[in-house]
C-alpha cells in the first residue's frame, strides 16, 4: 500500500536523527539531470542546517510532493562547516553482509540492486581524515571510488529515486551500533595508501638529489581548486613534467574526476597557472 505523506515524514525524521551534531545542506536534482549533469540542474535548498531543520524544511517545501509528481530527486550533504564529522559514508556499498555482520551504522537502500552505507566513528574527525576514512572504507567494502568527497551527495529515505521504472521509494534496510576506531582506520590508510604511493614516486627527483616528500594532504585546503593549485605549485617548482603533475592531481585530489567536469582541461589549467605563478614568484623552497 502506498504510505501517505505522514508515514514518508515520519520515515524521514526517524533518518534524519541519527544526524544530530551534524549540519547538512539539502538539494534537489531534477529527473532529467540525473541522465545528463551536464544540464546542471541542481538547486540547493537549505545550508548549514540541523537535522530538525532541515525536516521542517523539506515539510515546508512540501518535497514530497515535488518528488512524486514534478520527479525532483532530493539528496543531503553533510556541510563543509562542520567543526568535525563521526559518520563516514560510502556509496555503492558490495559487501552488504559483511556490513550487517559488523553491526554497521545506517544501509540505506537506493533501488533494487544499490545501496549506500554509512559508518559510525568512535571520535570526531576533520574534513581531510573523513575523505582518507573513506577511501580506506570504500576499498573493505567494495564501495565507488568516484564518491568519495566528504560533501557527497547522498540520497534520502522515504523519496522516491526517479532514475529508474518504476520509481524506487528510498528506504533504511539496516540500523546497528558499532562504532570505528577511528586510529585503526587511519593507520590502515596510511599503510595501504600513503606508503605504497610515496614508494612509488620515490624515483622522481630534482636537479638528480631532491627528491618529492610532499603529498596534497601537505597542501590540503577547504576549498579543494586552493589545495590543487598549492600542490601542483610545489610539484611545478622542484621539477616534475606536466605528465607527472596530472598523474599525482589524479591520484590524490579528493573526488578530482566527479567534481571537474573536464578534468584534462581543469589540469592543463591548474598546470599552466601553476608553472606562471612559480616563475613570477621565483618561490623558495
Amino acid at each position: 500500500m502506498k504510505k501517505n505523506y505522514k508515514e514518508l515524514q515520519e520515515e524521514l525524521f526517524k533518518f534524519l536523527i541519527h544526524f544530530v551534531d551534524l549540519k547538512l545542506d539539502l538539494h534537489y536534482i531534477s529527473h532529467e539531470a540525473l541522465f545528463d549533469r551536464s544540464l546542471n540542474k541542481k538547486l540547493v535548498i537549505g545550508k548549514e542546517l540541523f537535522f530538525l531543520d532541515a525536516f521542517e524544511l523539506l515539510v515546508k517545501e512540501n518535497a514530497w510532493w515535488k518528488n512524486e509528481i514534478r520527479k525532483e530527486n532530493v539528496y543531503f550533504s553533510f556541510s563543509k562547516n562542520n567543526e568535525g564529522f563521526n559518520i563516514a559514508f560510502i556509496d555503492d556499498i558490495q559487501k552488504i553482509d559483511a556490513f550487517k555482520e559488523k553491526n554497521h551504522y545506517l544501509l540505506v537502500q537506493t533501488s533494487e540492486k544499490k545501496y549506500q552505507a554509512y559508518f559510525m566513528l568512535d571520535r570526531k574527525v576533520n574534513y581531510f581524515e573523513l575523505a582518507k576514512i573513506q577511501k580506506a572504507l570504500c576499498v573493505v567494502y567494495k564501495g565507488d571510488i568516484g564518491a568519495l568527497s566528504p560533501v557527497q551527495l547522498k540520497r534520502l529515505p522515504s523519496f522516491l529515486n526517479t532514475k529508474y521504472e518504476p520509481h524506487f521509494r528510498v528506504k533504511t534496510v539496516f540500523a546497528g551500533s558499532n562504532k570505528l576506531n577511528v586510529d585503526k582506520v587511519l593507520k590502515f590508510y596510511e599503510d595501504k595508501f600513503y606508503k605504497d604511493f610515496s614508494k612509488r614516486y620515490s624515483s622522481f627527483t630534482y636537479r638528480g638529489e631532491k627528491k618529492v616528500n610532499k603529498t596534497w594532504d601537505d597542501f590540503a585546503d577547504s576549498d579543494l581548486s586552493v589545495a590543487d593549485m598549492r600542490y601542483a605549485c610545489y610539484l611545478a617548482r622542484i621539477g616534475l613534467s606536466d605528465d607527472e603533475i596530472k598523474e599525482r592531481l589524479l591520484n590524490e585530489s579528493p573526488n578530482i574526476r566527479t567534481r571537474k567536469r573536464n578534468v584534462r582541461d581543469y589540469l592543463d589549467r591548474t598546470i599552466r597557472k601553476a608553472r606562471l605563478y612559480v616563475s613570477s614568484n621565483k618561490i623558495k623552497r
